[in-house]
């Protein structure tokens, strides 16, 4: 991992795979990390394929921020113009 970006997108994903989380793969379902930059929130998204939906997309959505609030996690629904209901804003807490 090279950036400290990189490092804490991994704590995220690590949590969620141990939550029993399944992480994304084409074709599939499962969660996604992105964003993290410049101070800005990672983004968590549930991506579910309508058609091949093995997951309930807001129950794993209820999944990911029970995980992540329970390792100290600041998670609330993604804000702003562009916002999706499938995708969460995740901070680490103050140091």
């Amino acid at each position: 991992m090279r950036t400290r970006r990189d490092r804490d997108a991994e704590t995220i994903r690590t949590i969620l795979r141990k939550a029993g989380r399944p992480e994304f793969c084409h074709p599939g379902d499962g969660f996604f990390v992105d964003g993290g930059r410049d101070g800005e929130p990672f983004l968590v998204a549930c991506a579910s394929r309508a058609r091949r939906r093995t997951l309930s997309p807001f129950a794993e959505l209820a999944a990911y921020t029970t995980a992540l609030i329970a390792a100290g996690m600041h998670v609330e629904p993604q804000t702003g113009p562009d916002a999706s209901p499938l995708v969460l804003q995740v901070q680490f807490p103050e140091t």
